[in-house]
């Protein structure tokens, strides 16, 4: 019985060996699952959070300046603000995230987790209109 227990004891203590060595690697080595995305739905999400980001509601002024952060113009803002689906409202002088919104942006966050908003949401990244909104662009998930 004592040397079934001290075998038990010796398996133990390599499997932890091996589980820490395998933790230690997870974290030192960086990810190598992408997603490669559509640079006009990477901006509008960037929009979307951007404002979420704010409360949920921004002035006209907030909202023209994180369109323009992320290539867009209030002009071509109509994709926000139109029909039943809208994810942005205009109330009483302020830009909204509206619930449909809110569930774009929960949906793109769990398809392309939350790291591509520390990667893309940068006025370098988004806001470059020498790139075209069909363009596509790759990051570690």
């Amino acid at each position: 019985m004592m040397a079934e227990l001290e075998r038990l004891r010796q398996i133990h203590r390599s499997l932890s060996d091996v589980i820490s060595q395998m933790e230690a690697e997870q974290q030192s080595s960086p990810s190598i699952l992408t997603r490669t995305v559509r640079l006009g739905d990477a901006r509008s999400m960037a929009v979307l959070a951007a404002i979420d980001g704010a409360g949920g509601s921004v002035s006209n002024l907030e909202f023209e300046t994180i369109l323009a952060r992320f290539g867009r113009t209030l002009r071509g803002a109509g994709g926000f603000l139109g029909g039943a689906g809208a994810s942005v409202r205009r109330d009483d002088g302020k830009f909204s995230i509206t619930s449909a919104g809110k569930t774009a942006l929960e949906k793109w966050k769990l398809r392309y987790g939350s790291k591509w908003l520390e990667e893309l949401m940068t006025p370098e990244a988004l806001g470059d209109r020498a790139y075209p909104d069909n363009s596509r662009v790759t990051f570690k998930v």
